[in-house]
C-alpha cells in the first residue's frame, strides 16, 4: 500500500473547494490517500498541475479481505496466550 499527502492549490477566482474520486480538497490543505481505496486517484492527481502531491514508497502490505482464515485465527490466539 502507497500513502500520499496531497494539497489542492486553487486559481485566483475559481473555488477553493474541489472534489474528486469521492475526496473534498479544501485549497492549501493536506489530505491523506492511500492507494488501497484511491489508488486512481493519486494517479490522476499526478499529472494536474492544480495539485501538489507526495507519494511514498510501496510498503509492501496488500489489504486483506473477508473472514480471517483458520490459520489467522490460530496465530492470533497463541499471540494472545504468549502474551498473557
Amino acid at each position: 500500500m502507497r500513502k500520499a499527502v496531497a494539497i489542492y492549490n486553487a486559481p485566483e477566482g475559481d473555488s477553493k473547494v474541489a472534489e474528486m474520486g469521492g475526496v473534498t480538497f479544501f485549497d492549501g490543505q493536506e489530505v491523506e490517500l492511500n492507494s488501497d481505496d484511491h489508488d486512481h486517484l493519486i494517479n490522476k492527481l499526478q499529472t494536474n498541475p492544480l495539485f501538489d502531491i507526495e507519494v511514498g514508497a510501496d510498503d509492501g502490505q496488500k489489504k486483506k479481505r473477508g473472514r480471517p482464515s483458520n490459520a489467522d485465527k490460530a496465530a492470533a490466539e497463541a499471540a494472545k496466550v504468549g502474551a498473557e
